[in-house]
């Protein structure tokens, strides 16, 4: 029985998104809701900081684009592997929402 546990935990562990990385991003203005939905991801936010887990390996302009579309001026976009530069926040500052 016990065996039968281990393998099934080892296979949903295998089953997980591969990529699946821990992403924040922060905004100009405070978020007004606490969940977004952005990048098909649910985002928890609190104040100008969101947090979600992005199937994605690096921070781009196009997932910040599609963030900004969402909850206006993006000012960061990061997890633990990458961070947008300055120029890239300002190519995507270009879609925030109004």
């Amino acid at each position: 029985m016990l065996r039968s546990a281990i393998l099934g935990a080892a296979a949903m562990a295998l089953t997980a998104p591969a990529f699946a990385a821990n992403f924040v991003f922060e905004t100009a203005k405070p978020v007004a809701e606490k969940h977004v939905i952005a990048e098909s991801v649910v985002w928890t936010c609190e104040g100008t900081t969101c947090v979600g887990d992005l199937d994605r390996k690096k921070a781009s302009v196009r997932i910040c684009k599609k963030i900004a579309k969402e909850v206006g001026v993006v000012t960061a976009l990061r997890n633990e592997n990458s961070e947008l530069t300055a120029d890239e926040i300002e190519a995507c500052k270009a879609s925030a929402k109004s």
